[in-house]
């Protein structure tokens, strides 16, 4: 039986639909990646630092090209590029960054709040060239206060060239999550406050025009009760519970702990949750990575 161009063009349209649906969805962790997000690197002469590392999960040597964003108000860039051996780790300290004349890598120092991004630079257009990349970080002080968390990390869906843009569709790259769902210590009498942190999927690093999402939260306690907010911050945002909303103290909440869902209006967004708690009337901190729910599209576009 002999196809018209009409149906073959209905069929293929249909097949890209699939295979779009098919890829759709939030990014999997864990697994050799194209594009790192690491939301929280902090630094401060002598007080706060952050260890990065990152791991080439692959048995090819890989370019790397990272850009740190600045969490003030100026949203400012400073980009730099690795070379990484096979299967290699390399590690620095934000205040220090490092050099190695060897790769021709050199990164630099860091001060000040903010986030990192890295993606892969193929040599080869396929998949398994793009995939290649993994990271966390550890934050510290001198208070002995410590937060240690993975990056979220995008894998790259379908072969092609690396162009500087990076479209987070679900067909060449993983989508971003359409929700975060975070459970969370709510604020609590005597107790260092919990705190969230939120960055924008969808940056401009090219023209460095600052995203500003809206952002929705829905809070449950522990009883099925539901409350809502809802804040606006430009391209990095870090802020206690309660800042985000007076229900999250727990004489307001009802209960010690919250499911707190967040999702931007208008953008979406990557983040990451900080328990605050005392154990031996000691402070402790613990990292809390959300869970994704859905998928929704966002572009990087880096210079």
């Amino acid at each position: 039986m002999r196809l018209n161009r009409l149906t073959v063009a209905l069929i293929g349209a249909l097949l890209s639909s699939l295979a779009a649906r098919a890829w759709a969805g939030p990014p999997a962790q864990k697994l050799p990646s194209a594009f790192v997000v690491l939301p929280l690197i902090e630094s401060s002469n002598g007080t706060r630092d952050t260890r990065i590392e990152l791991v080439n999960l692959t048995e090819n040597t890989i370019n790397v090209q990272c850009f740190y964003v600045y969490g003030d108000e100026s949203c400012n860039e400073i980009g730099f590029f690795l070379t990484m051996t096979p299967f290699q780790p390399v590690s620095w300290l934000a205040t220090r960054g490092f050099s190695d004349v060897s790769t021709f890598s050199r990164v630099p120092p860091f001060y000040g709040e903010g986030e990192l991004k890295c993606v892969v630079l193929p040599e080869r257009p396929e998949v398994a060239f793009h995939n290649a990349l993994q990271a966390r970080a550890i934050v510290y002080g001198s208070d002995g206060q410590t937060i240690a968390y993975s990056a979220t990390a995008f894998r790259r869906l379908t072969d092609g060239d690396y162009t500087g843009q990076i479209p987070l569709d679900g067909v060449t790259y993983e989508q971003c999550p359409y929700e975060l769902h975070f459970h969370m210590l709510a604020e609590q009498a005597g107790v260092s406050e919990s705190e969230m942190v939120l960055v924008p999927c969808t940056e401009d690093l090219l023209t460095q025009t600052p995203t500003q999402p809206n952002v929705q939260y829905s809070i449950i306690n522990e009883f099925e009760q539901a409350f809502s907010a809802s804040i606006k911050f430009k391209c990095f945002d870090r802020r206690k519970l309660t800042d985000i909303s007076n229900t999250l103290a727990s004489s307001t909440l009802g209960s010690d702990t919250a499911h707190v869902v967040v999702r931007g209006s208008s953008f979406a967004l990557i983040g990451l949750g900080i328990d605050h708690f005392t154990f031996n009337a000691s402070p402790r901190t613990s990292a809390n990575d959300p869970s994704f729910q859905g998928g929704r599209s966002a572009t990087v576009n880096l210079p």
